[in-house]
């Protein structure tokens, strides 16, 4: 299953993802997916090098959909923002 490096970045504590050119993206649609075992290991390596530059905490993997939804409601709230005011996060801005 497709999966996607997520973490929150220590400056703000804002949920973010790994993209294809190493950058740490606020949007899941810019994240890039890591299709087999061996390419998620390389990406949690990445993780880990970001988290001793003390740049993002918590770096793992989570599964996506085909189309690239989450897949778990975990982290379709935390790609969207909070469930209780749908005018704050990133779901404000859709």
């Amino acid at each position: 299953m497709p999966q996607v490096l997520t973490a929150n970045r220590l400056s703000d504590g804002e949920v973010v993802y790994l993209a294809s050119d190493g950058a740490w993206v606020e949007r899941i649609a810019a994240a890039k997916v890591f299709t087999s075992p061996a390419e998620g290991e390389s990406g949690l390596h990445i993780g880990a090098a970001a988290e001793r530059e003390l740049k993002i905490v918590h770096a793992y993997l989570f599964d996506i959909t085909p189309a690239g939804k989450p897949v778990k409601m975990r982290e379709v709230i935390r790609a969207a923002g909070p469930t209780v005011r749908r005018d704050l996060g990133k779901q404000a801005a859709l």
